[in-house]
């Protein structure tokens, strides 16, 4: 008897774990992820000339690092820092230019009205080989 019973109870459960087996779960339901509002620190992603350019504090940091083009759209670097009045008008740029993997960057200084904001990048009014003129500052 105990024999038939434990038999019953094997066959039952074979056939439940292949019954499962077989099933199919229905995928989840995909959902779209809203891209976030801009925060008070994220760059601008309109165009914004450097000639009367005001940035706060936040604003002037979230531009650290963001990579600096030439006219001929050529990647010349990156934003070191911004020099601002008291009002946060920006009186000039500085940017670590040239070099590989921060060996050999030149530090220069960048007037307002010789670059411009567009969307997460600098943009030079300049070519490249004009930037290698650009007034150099020490590190």
């Amino acid at each position: 008897m105990k024999k038939l019973v434990i038999m019953t109870l094997a066959a039952a459960l074979s056939q439940t774990v292949a019954a499962n087996a077989q099933t199919q779960t229905a995928p989840a339901p995909r959902t779209t992820v809203q891209p976030a509002a801009p925060s008070a620190t994220a760059p601008a992603t309109a165009m914004r000339e450097g000639k009367n350019l005001t940035l706060s504090e936040s604003e002037a940091k979230a531009w650290i690092n963001k990579v600096v083009y030439s006219s001929d759209n050529k990647n010349l670097g990156e934003v070191a820092a911004f020099a601002r009045d008291s009002s946060g008008k920006v009186t000039e740029m500085h940017a670590d230019i040239g070099g590989f993997l921060g060996i050999g960057e030149t530090r220069v200084r960048i007037k307002p009205d010789q670059f411009s904001l567009v969307g997460d990048k600098v943009v030079l009014n300049m070519t490249a080989d004009q930037a290698k003129s650009l007034p150099r500052l020490p590190k």
